[in-house]
């Protein structure tokens, strides 16, 4: 299983996480009904019980020590169901749930819990979700640069902030 051999290997490595940045996800686009049930299910098993899962073996480190952050990558959908993303919606509305109740139970203990939740971002991941040409279909002053995304999560990370939406538009 990946995760227990990551948890073994920082273990064995000696290593102490301070900071987990739960970024990975993927997405799809199209009706549900005609989409790959196997892999919408893969979906939520990659952005939502994988966040569940890391975050659960090293938050509770973080809490002993008194220190350290937990960023989750959620997104400007999490906000509103958008038909033909209702999987990775769906996902993402969890992950922004999720982080802003452990932020709330992690108020004075040391650890922050943040969420950030960017609008479009110059990727490959419209690419690999299955919704290339996006670039045509969204406003170009909506997109976003992916360093810019970085800055302003690890700021609202440094803030202690439970939640950032970067881009003036968002």
């Amino acid at each position: 299983r990946a995760r227990s051999r990551l948890f073994n290997e920082v273990e064995q490595r000696g290593l102490t996480v301070e900071v987990l940045v739960n970024n990975a996800g993927f997405g799809s686009g199209g009706r549900f009904t005609e989409l790959d049930a196997d892999k919408e299910t893969s979906m939520v098993r990659t952005n939502a019980e994988a966040i569940v899962a890391l975050t659960g073996h090293y938050l509770p480190q973080m809490a002993e020590r008194g220190r350290g952050a937990v960023l989750n990558v959620a997104s400007l959908i999490a906000f509103q169901p958008v038909p033909l993303q209702a999987t990775y919606g769906a996902t993402k509305a969890f992950v922004l749930s999720f982080t802003d109740a452990l932020h709330e139970e992690m108020r004075g203990t040391g650890v922050t819990v943040t969420a950030v939740c960017p609008g479009p971002v110059h990727t490959e991941f419209g690419e690999q979700g299955g919704f290339g040409g996006a670039d045509e279909r969204i406003p170009a002053p909506l997109w976003l640069e992916a360093d810019k995304v970085a800055r302003d999560a690890v700021r609202a990370l440094e803030n202690g902030d439970r939640i950032t939406v970067p881009g003036a538009g968002n």
